[in-house]
């Protein structure tokens, strides 16, 4: 009979509506939203190139010259510069085909057309120079050989930006809404933990009065219904995650593995909680739904799912918040996944959401066990 349970709950839950929006079809749109919004946004903001420059000289200078020289050859060059009149740097800066222009007169001028990284390492590589021309002056005079030792020394004080490799990670600054989608997902597999009373109770639904009536005892349908929603949930989490990695490319790393677990567990306690609110709240379906959805996206707002920057002001302000709320948990089990070499924080996050899922399903069995009916 458990077999049976199991097997026919799986199928006709697989038939719901609102699981197939809610659980497959939502997250995938909102994930190639997500892809449109911020593809190519790392590499842009935060990705060093070498800067596109132009240099107008209206006054000879051969120490400047020799500067520019040694910060646009070698290996890993600051500037790609190309010397040219006044006329035709503003044509290249209107264009965007360079990033500024660096006037060469009386003394050393820049114009940009913009305020990113890259207008803003000119403007430091500028100042730099004018604030050491002196010393530049004078090492030329005396021995100029050092010169190129100078402007090497320049240009590493100048980079803003350090590659640093970790082991295992995305590089992609905007992957927390990705982990974020994740978490939604596994909060939103409550809907399937409402059916756990509402297909084993008589007053929820025709089926739970029908299981009520039969000689399989009540234990054994619960554990068949509640086991039957987790494969459910973990059925969608794999989906979706296999829909962002294989079909989005959107990169979680070489820990793969480890994320379709991760979201599997979150998938098991978002279900589990949608047991326990079904057990806890009183009344229809659309009732117990209703609380179940509102806790659900409350969660997933309080994670930085609609705005990023929230989570961080929760975890100042009210940290046990972060602590308690699935849909945090979860989220930072991706994170820590993603930045840590080791999987100590990891596993200290998975073992919290384990915790949360044994404390939902024992409420919901307490509240929802012997009940009995005047009538059926």
């Amino acid at each position: 009979m458990f077999f049976n349970e199991f097997k026919y709950f799986i199928i006709s839950t697989l038939r719901a509506k609102q699981l197939i929006l809610w659980l497959i079809l939502f997250p995938m749109v909102m994930g190639i939203l997500f892809k449109l919004a911020f593809n190519g946004l790392t590499e842009k903001q935060f990705s060093f190139k070498v800067i596109p420059t132009a240099v107008v000289e209206t006054k000879e200078n051969s120490i400047f010259r020799e500067v520019i020289k040694g910060v646009s050859e070698g290996d890993d060059p600051l500037l790609k510069v190309r010397y040219t009149d006044k006329e035709e740097a503003e044509k290249l800066l209107i264009k965007g085909d360079i990033e500024g222009i660096i006037f060469v007169d009386d003394t050393i001028s820049l114009t940009v057309a913009g305020s990113d990284m890259e207008e803003t390492i000119l403007k430091a590589f500028t100042d730099r120079y004018l604030t050491q021309e002196k010393l530049i002056t004078d090492t030329a005079k005396k021995d100029p050989s050092k010169i190129p030792a100078m402007t090497k020394a320049m240009s590493d004080e100048i980079k803003v930006l350090d590659e640093e490799p970790i082991e295992a990670s995305s590089t992609d600054r905007y992957i927390t809404y990705f982990y974020n989608l994740l978490a939604m997902v596994a909060a939103c597999s409550s809907v399937t933990g409402l059916s756990v009373v509402t297909a084993t109770e008589a007053d929820q639904s025709p089926l739970g009065a029908r299981k009520c009536c039969s000689p399989t005892p009540k234990l054994i349908s619960t554990l068949a219904v509640l086991l039957g929603s987790w494969a459910v949930s973990a059925v969608c989490m794999v989906i979706s995650v296999s829909f962002l990695a294989f079909v989005l490319k959107i990169g979680f790393g070489n820990r793969l593995p480890l994320v379709y677990a991760g979201g599997i567990l979150g998938s098991i306690t978002g279900t589990s909680m949608g047991y326990m609110i079904a057990s806890l709240v009183k009344g229809s379906y659309e009732k117990k739904n209703a609380v179940a959805m509102t806790v659900s996206l409350g969660g997933n707002f309080l994670s930085g799912l609609m705005v990023a920057e929230i989570k961080p002001v929760i975890m100042e302000k009210l940290p046990l918040l972060n602590e308690l709320n699935p849909s945090a948990v979860i989220c930072d089990s991706f994170y820590y996944l993603n930045i840590d070499s080791g999987y100590e924080r990891f596993i200290g996050k998975m073992l919290t959401l384990a915790a949360m899922t044994a404390i939902f399903t024992a409420i919901g069995f307490i509240f929802t066990r012997r009940k009995k009916y005047a009538s059926i």
